[in-house]
């Protein structure tokens, strides 16, 4: 393992601790601004347990989501690195790259929950989810949870194969089996 790979190795690891930040700061501020009679930091100041669970089981589920085309991103680097093609330029531009893909899939992840519960609400007329989450419900905001992070997990084969299909992926050789 030489230097230039664990300084690559490192530079991942800010990119990794840098998008995840843009993505949960940037999917909080969206979701405040698409919930405005909402409030939800009015509420979580009141110690609103309810709230606290669904915010953080969108952004659980936001996770689980984006992990899965984090992996491919990092790969794609790594790959470039091993190969030999060590010029910084090329390796900066695989980087912002990999976090152009790594942010698309977050926007696609928190759009994706949106309308699986505004599609949840719709399907549950007499639950006012909303209401019930404002008044602390807690047993409503883990149904709600729950519900987000099951569309999540399974949403998350789609997003890793949607990345995989967008990010160039260098050809490899083959092992004949013969």
């Amino acid at each position: 393992m030489g230097l230039q790979q664990v300084i690559f190795g490192i530079l991942e690891f800010l990119l990794s601790i840098f998008t995840s930040l843009i993505l949960i700061f940037g999917s909080y501020r969206v979701f405040l601004l698409i919930t405005p009679r909402f409030d939800e930091e009015r509420q979580l100041r009141k110690n609103n347990t309810a709230v606290g669970i669904v915010l953080g089981a969108v952004f659980f589920g936001e996770a689980i989501i984006v992990r899965q085309a984090i992996y491919p991103a990092m790969a794609v680097i790594q790959i470039y690195v091993l190969e030999g093609q060590n010029n910084l330029g090329g390796f900066f531009k695989m980087m912002v790259l990999g976090a152009g893909y790594v942010i698309f899939s977050g926007v696609l992840a928190l759009v994706s929950i949106l309308f699986s519960l505004w599609i949840f609400t719709k399907m549950t007329p007499r639950l006012n989810e909303y209401e019930e989450i404002k008044n602390n419900n807690t047993a409503v905001a883990l149904f709600v949870a729950f519900f987000v992070l099951s569309i999540c997990l399974l949403m998350s084969t789609g997003v890793e194969g949607l990345t995989r299909a967008l990010i160039p992926f260098p050809e490899v050789g083959s092992l004949p089996l013969t």
